[in-house]
């Protein structure tokens, strides 16, 4: 029974994706190795049923990165007991068992118990705790008792519970505070994911002293509730890089964008101003310009777990990792489950790497981003001319009553994650395509957008892709298009984040192998606990 229903999960997510994508096969032409690649639970069941709303829409987007990346560690360590070579992220392979018992069932019951014992572990890393009773539910439907906590190593079960727990362990020491403990604070008073490092912003949401320094927004609700940004996990760049030593992640820099960044409104270099003043007024020529198309990259790149849901397709189209790991590259290669796996954990550890390396730069360079503030500074009450709205022609307003396309971020301009993860991921993906010219495309149906919804687009809009290199191109200068971004930012996000999605693969394919990769073991101090060791 269990195996038959495990077979039959494409019929909910994954069809659906290859619709949206149109590059795989249609119904009914399944070859075994895509019936085996779309049986994996984490992908098929589990994450549209439990995580796709809570992690995608309930997240900060570093957070959202980490918690997605967790599970896809929590799924190898309970997936690779059950392949001939492969080793957990801990390099253990005593836990492996016979060849006979390398089944598709095995290997799911075993990675739906690690993804719950992960989840029970840290609700809030993937959300909150709503979705513990649905999946207990989800369990349950399946002929599994999310109550049996066995750890005997000899079945499926017991394989999935330690690869939660040890990975749950994993994740509690990895830096990023998910429970708010890390500063000695009392339990009643503890913030998830707040800053233990002591950063503070050199500008206030009402002045800028600073003028190419990172400055915190005043934001509302549209209901009268007024509040200031608060700079989301800054501390992130001191957090494990997977593939990465620290001192590789240290070493990965772009150069700033101005020669005098620390400098105050009155030491500020005119060459510097006159730079920046340069960069927004192209923010605002793209801005004043911005053709249906280009809305449509800035939302859909902007959501990278999801975007443009609908009534009849709630799950909206997918995100970018998950488009090029199942909607692409899967079909394209004929990967089966275990070839799956591989790829999966080398793209999640691209995407966790690529956004540890920009947070380090954001950090470290603390640069401003476009905003109404930055405007008024740099244009005083000139008015400028802006995108209308939707059906609308372009209109002048004051300059400091500028707003970009979608909301601006609460975390710094330089580099740009975007472009940096973006690049990683197809630079990971290019190392796994058949051939560069690997064309796809997108349809957003009329009106789905989140921000103008009924509005944008303006009908059923089909975007093309030549190939992954122009969907990284894209995915960069949508920050551009939706006002986020100053250009400089795009590229540097590329340069800092080159060779990321390289060392992932060699990550992924190592512990495929059975090899030690333990780069982000030398990230912890050396009297750390090796909870990985215990019998």
């Amino acid at each position: 029974m269990r195996a038959a229903l495990f077979t039959a999960l494409t019929c909910s997510a994954l069809l659906i994706l290859g619709a949206a994508l149109a590059v795989d096969a249609p119904p009914g032409r399944k070859t075994p190795n895509a019936i085996d690649r779309e049986s994996g639970v984490l992908a098929s069941l589990v994450f549209p049923e439990i995580f796709d709303r809570i992690v995608v829409d309930g997240l900060e987007t570093p957070i959202q990165f980490r918690g997605t990346t967790y599970l896809n560690i929590a799924a190898w360590n309970a997936w690779c007991n059950y392949h001939p070579t492969a080793a957990d992220i801990f390099n253990r392979t005593r836990f492996r068992r016979p060849a006979s018992e390398h089944t598709r069932d095995n290997k799911n019951v075993a990675v739906l118990y690690a993804l719950f014992r992960l989840y029970e572990a840290s609700p809030v890393s993937f959300g909150g705790n709503s979705g513990i009773p649905v999946f207990s539910a989800l369990l349950e439907r399946e002929g599994l008792n999310p109550n049996d906590r066995s750890t005997d190593m000899n079945t499926p079960v017991g394989i999935g519970n330690r690869a939660g727990r040890d990975t749950a362990r994993l994740m509690a020491i990895d830096g990023w505070n998910a429970e708010g403990d890390i500063a000695g604070t009392p339990a009643q008073y503890r913030q998830p994911f707040a800053d233990y490092t002591g950063y503070t912003p050199k500008n206030s949401p009402w002045k800028i002293s600073h003028p190419f320094r990172w400055q915190p927004l005043l934001e509302s609700n549209g209901r009268g509730f007024f509040f200031r940004q608060k700079n989301v996990v800054p501390f992130a760049g001191r957090t494990i890089a997977f593939g990465l030593t620290r001192s590789e992640v240290r070493a990965r820099r772009a150069p700033a964008p101005f020669k005098r960044g620390g400098a105050t409104v009155k030491t500020a270099l005119k060459s510097d101003v006159a730079a920046l003043r340069r960069h927004a007024r192209k923010v605002l020529a793209t801005f004043a310009a911005l053709t249906t198309e280009q809305r449509v990259l800035a939302e859909y790149f902007d959501n990278k777990g999801k975007a443009f849901r609908t009534e009849d397709n709630p799950a909206g189209l997918p995100g970018i990792a998950t488009a090029l790991r199942f909607g692409i590259l899967g079909p394209a290669n004929h990967w089966n489950l275990d070839d799956d796996m591989v790829y999966g954990l080398g793209g999640a550890v691209a995407t966790l790497d690529s956004m540890v390396t920009a947070w380090k730069e954001k950090r470290r360079v603390d640069a401003v981003r476009p905003t109404g503030q930055t405007m008024e500074f740099l244009f005083g009450e000139r008015k400028v001319k802006v995108w209308g709205g939707p059906g609308k022609k372009a209109v002048r307003i004051r300059a400091g009553d500028w707003q970009p396309y979608i909301r601006t971020m609460p975390h710094q301009e330089f580099s740009s994650g975007s472009s940096c993860t973006c690049s990683a991921l197809v630079e990971h993906a290019k190392l796994n395509a058949p051939r560069e010219d690997l064309p796809f495309g997108i349809t957003v149906p009329k009106g789905s957008s989140k921000f103008y919804p009924g509005q944008v687009p303006e009908k059923d809009t089909r975007i093309e892709f030549k190939n992954l290199s122009e969907w990284s191109e894209l995915c960069g200068v949508s920050r551009l298009y939706a006002g986020v971004h100053f250009e400089p930012s795009i590229q540097a996000g590329v340069d800092v984040c080159k060779g990321i999605g390289e060392s992932s693969q060699k990550f992924a394919e190592g512990l495929r192998d059975g090899r030690l990769m333990g780069k982000w073991m030398t990230w912890f101090p050396e009297d750390t606990e090796k909870f990985w060791e215990e019998e």
